[in-house]
């Protein structure tokens, strides 16, 4: 039946979807298989609305039925030395839980939790402004110490906010795709640490095509989102997330390469933290801990990726930046040349009860003040009691930490060497 009719005002066309009698203009022509043209049976209104609802259908979000929930919501933790004292500052908290940390790759400035920037001057503290670029994202300018041309030096550089609050406050899953934030209630002015997810490409247009339509950005569909593994990048897997190392550490990805210098570092580490056997060896490394966002190696290599420099053989080091500290993190862990790691090694395990740098001589009954470096012994005397060549110790040891800072000063990242120029040698160490 020809549905077409040929009236006094015109062609008209009966739409096969809504029934009414439309002119034909009200209908898309379209080329067949061999370019003849013809109308669609339906007019463009219906042709609009089937395609908003297919589309519609198309993004409804529906959860593997077989869906586990192996990522869990986590904050990071925070050394207490970082955190600024803000009853030294004129600064009122926006909310009783706010806290401004010192970012160690900076010059000078501190990040809150709700994504506030602080900046010290001339001893005292001020907010930074920051502007919004042409996305809506707020940054700030700030100094950042970088390897640049053979050294280290400070450079102006953007700090986003939003990106700056995950790196300091939130533990990623997955720092190489999750590099998208979603704000809650896309609220791109909210920078409230718990109201940040960071996702990947996939999990971001899912979390936001669901919110554009139902208004739901609930922690409870976050979650899911992130653990669905038809929202997981191509090379995820579940036997990635297995703690193969150690029984704690897990790759994170498949394809991993268990040669690279990487993965070799992370092995080490884990390995210093939880091997009993390599503790019966080393038994200052009991209690050592790796943070949570580490336990991936994946999170690790990107963390190296930024931080090794190229064509120089460094040590990974945890003990510089903050005296005593027992865990391997991002904040916490620099790369150094081996002469500067190997200042701050002690030896508990072979001088007993004895002040840190003192032996004692059964035949002499003198006690002898000496400092180890590089495989030699630097004798500095004898003395009467342990006190006074503890003092002797301490004294030349401190000032070689300084020397050694100021002949680096080109080859170690400034927070290094602020952190060797006021290292104090203690009893106990």
């Amino acid at each position: 039946m020809n549905n077409t009719n040929t009236l006094e005002n015109g062609i008209t066309k009966v739409c096969s979807k809504c029934g009414r009698i439309l002119p034909i203009e009200k209908f898309r022509l379209v080329k067949g298989q061999f370019y003849n043209p013809y109308y669609l049976s339906q007019c463009k209104e219906c042709e609009a609305k089937y395609q908003r609802e297919y589309i519609s259908k198309k993004k409804e979000v529906k959860f593997s039925d077989s869906l586990e929930i192996l990522i869990e919501r986590k904050y990071k933790d925070i050394k207490p030395e970082r955190i600024l004292d803000l009853s030294d500052t004129d600064i009122i908290p926006l909310g009783t839980d706010e806290i401004f940390v010192k970012l160690m790759d900076y010059k000078d400035v501190w990040l809150s939790n709700y994504g506030r920037a602080v900046r010290q001057y001339y001893g005292g503290y001020s907010l930074l402004q920051g502007s919004y670029d042409s996305y809506g994202a707020l940054r700030y300018t700030v100094n950042k110490n970088v390897f640049y041309d053979g050294k280290w030096i400070y450079r102006r550089e953007p700090l986003y906010a939003a990106k700056a609050v995950v790196e300091e406050f939130i533990v990623n899953p997955d720092k190489t795709n999750n590099i998208y934030i979603w704000h809650s209630g896309f609220d791109k002015q909210d920078h409230y640490y718990r109201n940040l997810y960071p996702l990947n490409q996939k999990q971001y247009m899912v979390v936001k095509n669901h919110f554009n339509k139902t208004g739901d950005d609930s922690e409870e569909f976050i979650i899911k989102v992130m653990n669905d593994i038809k929202y997981k990048p191509d090379n995820w897997s579940k036997r990635a997330m297995e703690p193969v190392m150690c029984g704690i550490g897990y790759r994170g990805l498949e394809g991993v390469d268990c040669t690279a210098e990487a993965y070799i570092k992370w092995h080490d580490m884990i390995h210093r933290c939880y091997n009993a056997k390599f503790h019966e060896r080393q038994p200052q490394y009991k209690g050592c801990t790796v943070c949570e966002e580490w336990l991936n190696y994946c999170n690790f290599k990107v963390w190296y990726d930024q931080h090794k420099i190229p064509n120089m053989s460094l040590d990974l080091d945890k003990d510089i930046l903050f005296k005593g500290n027992k865990v391997y993190s991002p904040e916490t862990c620099v790369f150094v040349p081996h002469a500067i790691n190997t200042l701050f090694l002690n030896s508990k395990k072979s001088r007993g009860d004895l002040p840190v740098g003192v032996s004692y001589s059964e035949r002499d009954k003198k006690y002898s003040a000496e400092m180890s470096f590089m495989g030699r012994q630097i004798k500095l005397g004898t003395f009467d009691s342990a006190e006074d060549a503890f003092a002797r110790y301490k004294e030349y040891k401190e000032d070689f930490i300084k020397d050694m800072a100021e002949q680096y000063r080109d080859e170690i990242p400034n927070k290094v060497y602020e952190a060797m120029m006021v290292w104090k040698i203690e009893v106990v160490d």
